[in-house]
C-alpha cells in the first residue's frame, strides 16, 4: 500500500473511531450492573478466541462470528462493534506488526466497522430487533438473524478482497481463495454455537456465557488444529511436487530457480539467502537472488554450518548476540537450515522476514526437505552436465566432437522437415601434419592442434559452430548463409593459419622451443537443393577439400559445385 493511502486511512480512522467511542461510552453508561458483568464476560470470551487466529499465508482469520451474533442480539450494534474491535486489536497485538504494517490497525478497524454496519443494516431491514432477550422469540427473529450472519460472512470477505486487490494493490489476490473456505467452515461451526448461547442466555443468564465459553474456545482450537494439519499436508504435497520437478530439471540453474520459486510460494520470507560450503567455509551461491547476501555468510548461517542444525528465531532480540543488526537490516524472524547431501553438510539456506514470529516450527522441517532435494538434484545435474560435456567435446581441443556435430546437423536440418534455411559447411584439413608429429613429437602435434582450434574459434566466433572432425581435420557449420559468405570466411581462416606462428617444444631434441608454419586445405559446400540432406552437404565439403584443394596443391579453398580454387 502506498504511503498516501496509508495516511488517508489513518485520517479517516482518526475521525471515525473517536466518534464511535463517544456513542459507545454513551451507550455503556446506560447499562445495568448485570448487563455490564455479562458484557465483560462476552468481551473476555472474544479476547480468548482472538488469541488463537487461524493463519492463512499472510492473513489471519478470527472465528468470532458466533460471539458477535450473540452480543449483537443482546446489546445491539454499538456494543457488537466494540467487541469486534476489541477482538481485532487483540489479534493484531499477537501478530506484533512491524512499522510497515501498522497501517493494518486503521485499515482493518474500518473494515470491521463497515462489516458490522452492513450486517446490522440487513438485520434491521428484515424486521429484526435487539435488546432485552425477554422480548425475543427465536422463530420471529430467525430470518433477520440468518440475514445478519450471511451478510457478516459475505461482506467481510468481499470488502477484504476489494481492499486487498484495489486499495492495497496486492498481486495474486483471488476471491475464491483458501481464506473464503475457512471463513465458511468457521461460520458453519461457530454460528450455531452463537445461537445456542443466545437462547441459553435468555434462559439462565450469565451462567450461559461460562457454559458456552468452553465450546467456543474448543471449536476455535479444533479449527486451528485442523487447519494446521491441512496446511502441513498441503506443504508436504508442495514439497513432493517440488521434488518431482527438480528431478525432471537437468540444469543446475533450473533447479535453483525452481527452489526459489517454491520457497517464495510456501514461506512468508522477505529474503532468501543461499550459501555453499567450500573448503569448510560459507560462500554465497553464484545463483543467489538476494543482492545483500554477505560473500562469506552471515553469523547465523555460519552458526548453522558449525552446529549442522537448524536455527529459528522469532524476533531480533533472540539473534542479536550472534549477528549484528547492520548485516541483516529490517529483519526480525529468521529460519536457517543446513543443506545436506550424503549425510554431509554442503551449504546453508537462510530465510528472513521483517515480521516477528513469521516462521513456524514445521517450516524448518519443510525447508530442510526442500534444501536436501535441491542439493541431491543439483549434484545429479552437475554429473549429467559433466558427462554431457565429455560426450560432446573433444578432450584435447575443447571443441565439439564429430558425434555432436553430426547429431546437430541431423536434428537441425534433416528432422525439421519444414525448415528450409540455407547453411554452409567448411571442412578443413591441416597440410602434411604427419611431418609435425614426426619432427617434433606427438605432444607438440597436440599443442599445435589446440592452437589451431583457438585460431578457428577466434575468427568464427558466434557466427558458426566449430568442431574437431577427427585427427587433424576440423569442420564448421555456418547457419543462415550461402556459399559465398562461407567461402570468404574459409579464406580468412586459411590466411590466418598461414601467417600464424605456432610455438612448439621439440620433444625429440631436448624440448627446445621452435616456431613452425602450418597451412590448411579447405572445402566449402552449401545446401542448394531442398531435397539434399545435411550429411550430404558435409560429404560435398569433404569432396571439395580433397579434389579441389588437396589434389591441386594444398593451402587452398575450394567450393564443391564450381570447384573454384583460390590460393
Amino acid at each position: 500500500m502506498t504511503k498516501g493511502r496509508e495516511r488517508t486511512f489513518w485520517l479517516i480512522w482518526a475521525l471515525a473511531f473517536p466518534l464511535f467511542l463517544y456513542f459507545f461510552i454513551d451507550r455503556i453508561t446506560m447499562m445495568s450492573h448485570d448487563q455490564t458483568i455479562a458484557l465483560s464476560a462476552f468481551a473476555l470470551l472474544i479476547v480468548i478466541v482472538s488469541l488463537f487466529p487461524i493463519r492463512i499465508k499472510n492473513t489471519s482469520l478470527i472465528p468470532l462470528h458466533g460471539i458477535a451474533l450473540a452480543v449483537f442480539l443482546q446489546f445491539g450494534l454499538l456494543i457488537e462493534m466494540a467487541v469486534t474491535q476489541l477482538a481485532l486489536f487483540t489479534a493484531l497485538l499477537t501478530l506484533r506488526l512491524t512499522k510497515r504494517e501498522l497501517y493494518r490497525v486503521p485499515f482493518n478497524s474500518l473494515i470491521f466497522m463497515v462489516v458490522s454496519l452492513s450486517s446490522a443494516g440487513v438485520f434491521y431491514l428484515l424486521g429484526g430487533t435487539t435488546g432485552s432477550l425477554e422480548r425475543l422469540t427465536l422463530m420471529n427473529e430467525i430470518i433477520p438473524t440468518l440475514g445478519y450472519a450471511l451478510t457478516f460472512f459475505v461482506s467481510n470477505h468481499v470488502i477484504i478482497y476489494l481492499s486487498m486487490k484495489y486499495v492495497a494493490s496486492r498481486e495474486g489476490v483471488s476471491f475464491w481463495d483458501e481464506g473464503l473456505k475457512w471463513e465458511a467452515i468457521s461460520a458453519i461451526m461457530i454460528i450455531p454455537v452463537g445461537l445456542t448461547l443466545t437462547v441459553l442466555y435468555q434462559q439462565i443468564g450469565f451462567v450461559a456465557i461460562l457454559l458456552m465459553g468452553i465450546p467456543f474456545i474448543s471449536v476455535s482450537l479444533i479449527l486451528r488444529q485442523y487447519h494446521n494439519t491441512e496446511t502441513t499436508n498441503d506443504l508436504l504435497k508442495e514439497v513432493s511436487a517440488f521434488g518431482y520437478q527438480v528431478n525432471e530439471s537437468l540444469t543446475v540453474n533450473g533447479i535453483i530457480s525452481l527452489f526459489y520459486k517454491h520457497v517464495r510460494a510456501i514461506f512468508p520470507a522477505d529474503r532468501i539467502y543461499l550459501y555453499d560450503k567450500i573448503q569448510g567455509r560459507l560462500q554465497v551461491n553464484p545463483l543467489c537472488e538476494e543482492e545483500g547476501a554477505l560473500p562469506e555468510g552471515d553469523g547465523i548461517s555460519m552458526e548453522v554450518l558449525r552446529r549442522e542444525a537448524s536455527s529459528h528465531f522469532d524476533s531480533r532480540k533472540q539473534w542479536l548476540h550472534i549477528e549484528s543488526r547492520k548485516n541483516l537490516p529490517d529483519t526480525q524472524s529468521i529460519l536457517s537450515v543446513p543443506v545436506m547431501r550424503n549425510n554431509s553438510i554442503v551449504g546453508v539456506v537462510t530465510l528472513t522476514s521483517e515480521r516477528k514470529k513469521a516462521f513456524e516450527k514445521r517450516h524448518a522441517m519443510i525447508l530442510e526437505f526442500m534444501a536436501n532435494y535441491m542439493a541431491v538434484a543439483a549434484q545429479n545435474a552437475r554429473s549429467y552436465e559433466k558427462k554431457k560435456r565429455e560426450s560432446e567435446r573433444c578432450a584435447l581441443t575443447g571443441l565439439y566432437n564429430f558425434r555432436f556435430f553430426e547429431n546437430l546437423l541431423v536434428e537441425k536440418y534433416d528432422l525439421q522437415t519444414t525448415d528450409c534455411r540455407q547453411f554452409a559447411i567448411i571442412l578443413l584439413d591441416l597440410d602434411r601434419f604427419k611431418r609435425v608429429n614426426d619432427t617434433f613429437g606427438h605432444h607438440s602435434g597436440n599443442v599445435v592442434l589446440c592452437q589451431v582450434a583457438d585460431v578457428l574459434k577466434k575468427h568464427v566466433g558466434d557466427r558458426g559452430t566449430v568442431a574437431r572432425y577427427g585427427g587433424e581435420e576440423f569442420v564448421i557449420l555456418i547457419d543462415n548463409t550461402d556459399v559465398s559468405f562461407a567461402h570468404s570466411l574459409a579464406e580468412t581462416l586459411r590466411t590466418s593459419l598461414e601467417v600464424h606462428r605456432f610455438k612448439v617444444e621439440n620433444d625429440l631434441d631436448e624440448g627446445r622451443q621452435a616456431y613452425i608454419q602450418v597451412t590448411a586445405s579447405i572445402g566449402v559446400a552449401g545446401k542448394t537443393n531442398p531435397d539434399e540432406s545435411a550429411m550430404g552437404v558435409l560429404r560435398n565439403a569433404d569432396r571439395a577439400m580433397y579434389t579441389g584443394a588437396k589434389q591441386k596443391g594444398r593451402n587452398r579453398v575450394a567450393n564443391f559445385h564450381s570447384c573454384e580454387v583460390t590460393s
